[in-house]
């Protein structure tokens, strides 16, 4: 397990993806230049791709 501050060290922003799907980490993909994204588990958490563009756009714009 890497702690978060190592996973913080770039300076670039985080996402978590904490529910292990394809559908999220591509959703996520355009935001590549931008935000690291590191697939995490836990059993508390469901996402789908549509929520996660939402508020990738809200949080870090659109993509490049």
């Amino acid at each position: 397990m890497t702690p978060s501050a190592d996973l913080l060290r770039e300076g670039r922003e985080l996402l978590l993806d904490l529910v292990d799907r394809a559908e999220v980490r591509d959703a996520a993909a355009a935001w590549t230049g931008r935000v690291n994204t590191v697939t995490a588990r836990t059993d508390k958490v469901d996402a789908d791709a549509t929520t996660l563009v939402r508020a990738l756009g809200t949080w870090f714009s659109q993509p490049a």
